[in-house]
């Protein structure tokens, strides 16, 4: 009699993400959503910008993270529109064509030659002292790399995402959100590091908090110095000192220009905005000091700590002034400095957004 071979138990193999091939897919599929995600907020960010250029609410808002000024505005404009209206299509096109993919891909590689151009431009003014930076690179070798490794995802054909197509517009989401919120921290940590002190008409300091003691908070005072640095080197004539009345019942503003002629600042010397309540607000009440002085179109300096300096940024591009921005210096380590930090990302976004499309 013929006898059947025992029955073996079935092993089990696990999901497909548990297999080394699945782990590969996982992570292969998440760089996808986070490039996808990457090129959907470039797209959308200078699209935005170009609208508010469009409007003359900004000025040259491919500046954030690219140098254009050289070439003209219609050919600028058209380059940028194009740009991001590829990267747009590419991010949200679930099976981009071969078409799409290429076109994308050679804008890519187009932009990332200009952005190795702004690398090497940046890195001659910074040997030249034209300006100062602790930063061993530029924000625009990013830019470079950035674009590089998008041209070349680009010319793969997307895969489905498992799970889905939700699953797959939830990822581009959460990785176009991590990108807005990276976006404006590496403007902090590369604009708002760099000095650009030069001679000007004038250095607006902006105001912070004031004791109840009547002293000026750390913060503070390290703009008042790096301030009335830049009187004493003779790099502006004038220094606008705004801020706006404290909880403690001190005017910023006023305080301020006391620090500033104790230190040994001309009286005649200090303009003060004692209404400078918000950034938007220094800027035009700065502007308006300016403008009753007589003159045309000023240089100025603008002094505040680094994560605020790309919003003071946008607001003089706003009112049309291209500012040179100064880092306070801050010997002591400030304790709020990531809270400061932290709560700048959103303020960036809503100022931004306000200026293009409000």
């Amino acid at each position: 009699m013929r006898l059947s071979p025992p029955i073996q138990p079935r092993q089990s193999h696990g999901d497909a993400s548990s297999r080394p091939g699945g782990v590969r897919n996982r992570i292969a599929q998440t760089g996808v959503l986070a490039l996808r995600g990457f090129s959907l907020f470039l797209g959308a960010f200078t699209l935005v910008g170009l609208v508010g250029e469009l409007r003359g609410r900004t000025m040259d808002v491919s500046l954030w993270w690219i140098d254009l000024r050289d070439v003209p505005a219609m050919l600028r404009f058209g380059l940028l529109g194009a740009l991001s209206g590829l990267l747009v299509l590419w991010a949200i096109r679930e099976a981009p064509g071969r078409r799409l993919r290429h076109a994308t891909a050679i804008a890519c590689g187009l932009f990332g030659l200009l952005a190795v151009r702004d690398s090497a431009r940046f890195m001659t003014v910074s040997g030249g002292g034209l300006v100062h930076t602790s930063l061993p690179v530029p924000f625009s070798l990013f830019v470079v790399v950035a674009l590089s490794i998008l041209a070349v995802g680009t010319l793969r054909a997307v895969a489905p995402v498992e799970g889905g197509r939700v699953r797959s517009w939830l990822g581009i989401a959460a990785a176009v959100l991590a990108w807005a919120a990276m976006f404006p921290l590496a403007q902090m940590f590369f604009f708002g590091t760099t000095d650009y002190r030069r001679p000007a008409d004038a250095a607006v300091i902006f105001g912070a908090r004031v004791y109840a003691s009547g002293a000026p908070s750390p913060l503070l005072a390290d703009r008042i110095t790096t301030g009335v640095e830049l009187y004493k080197a003779g790099l502006v004539p004038k220094l606008i000192m705004s801020g706006g009345d404290g909880a403690d019942g001190f005017n910023e503003a006023q305080i301020m220009r006391d620090v500033a002629v104790a230190d040994g600042v001309d009286p005649t010397a200090v303009l003060v905005d004692p209404a400078g309540v918000t950034t938007e607000a220094t800027v035009a009440n700065s502007m308006a000091l300016l403008a009753a002085m007589g003159g045309v179109a000023p240089r100025v300096m603008a002094v505040s700590q680094a994560y605020h300096l790309p919003r003071v940024q946008l607001s003089f591009a706003t009112a049309g002034i291209d500012v040179l921005t100064v880092p306070a210096d801050d010997p002591i380590p400030i304790g709020e400095m990531p809270l400061l930090v932290a709560r700048e990302v959103p303020a960036f976004w809503v100022y931004y957004l306000r200026v293009c499309l409000g």
